[in-house]
């Protein structure tokens, strides 16, 4: 996937007494550059490839709203709808992540969530054209039920055209706004933050940071003397804390970023998976 564009959004804890935690409607985007990677989302989406974070024992609650209901399905209809001639940068899909804040979507009965869900499905055909809808699938194997729907990026001339349909940060900011209005409102869900400091990123800076190397710097910070007689010197208790606290962080950091890494190199396995297979 490229180019990923997300909001993440959720409540803050509030004391006894106050408002209630805000809900908020959750679309993020994503773009998807190969047949490639197409397939292994669709591996992903299907569970037709090994899905880690997912709980086997609740995959037959997933439920497949649009669509066949097998990968190699979705990609015979991407290929009958797909142009003649492709640009070797095209954009081939459009993945759309549907959610909500997760004790929201807890809260919902199971009616509730698969008609928000299909509130969304019908708001994304209505954008991009129903005939472009190719698959949307909701994931309830998961920590928090949502739904992944992939789009063809169709513009009015059949062409592949993802920067038409979705380019810009002025375009993504009124989705944003316009979906949360028309399918989040009904339910309880409002818009995040407008201009948050939400993470955006592409795909070559999530790789970028993968790979770079992180030295696992586990050295002590140096004591603090003080001035003249020691005055302003850190104590034995207090040096102990900072130290231990520079230690855990560093190893956050590590440990961040190797499952970052792990991550990101499985995404590139099952791409490079489904390539050889088509060949």
């Amino acid at each position: 996937m490229s180019d990923v564009v997300t909001d993440f959004s959720k409540g803050m804890q509030v004391r006894s007494g106050s408002r209630p935690p805000r809900s908020f409607a959750i679309l993020r985007v994503g773009k998807i550059k190969t047949k490639g990677h197409l397939g292994a989302a669709l591996g992903h989406n299907y569970r037709e490839r090994d899905t880690p974070n997912a709980d086997q024992s609740r995959m037959a609650e997933n439920l497949v709203l649009k669509g066949p209901g097998t990968a190699q399905g979705v990609m015979e209809a991407w290929d009958a709808r797909a142009p003649e001639k492709i640009r070797k940068n095209a954009v081939h899909a459009l993945e759309y992540f549907v959610g909500g804040s997760p004790e929201k979507v807890h809260a919902m009965g199971r009616d509730e969530q698969n008609n928000y869900f299909r509130s969304a499905l019908d708001w994304l055909k209505d954008r991009h054209g129903a005939e472009n809808v190719l698959s949307a699938v909701v994931h309830r194997d998961e920590t928090t039920p949502h739904m992944q729907v992939l789009v063809i990026p169709l513009d009015a001339r059949g062409k592949l055209n993802a920067r038409e349909l979705v380019g810009g940060k002025d375009k993504l900011r009124q989705m944003q706004t316009d979906f949360a209005r028309d399918v989040g409102q009904p339910f309880g869900l409002e818009r995040g933050q407008e201009r948050s400091r939400a993470t955006h990123q592409t795909i070559q800076e999530y790789y970028g940071r993968a790979s770079t190397p992180v030295e696992a710097d586990f050295s002590l910070p140096e004591r603090r003397k003080g001035a003249v007689r020691g005055l302003g010197g850190e104590s034995d208790r207090e040096w102990q804390e900072r130290a231990s606290r520079a230690a855990t962080e560093r190893l956050a950091h590590l440990t961040a970023h190797l499952t970052e890494a792990s991550g990101t190199l499985r995404r590139e396995m099952e791409a490079t998976e489904a390539v050889l297979g088509q060949t």
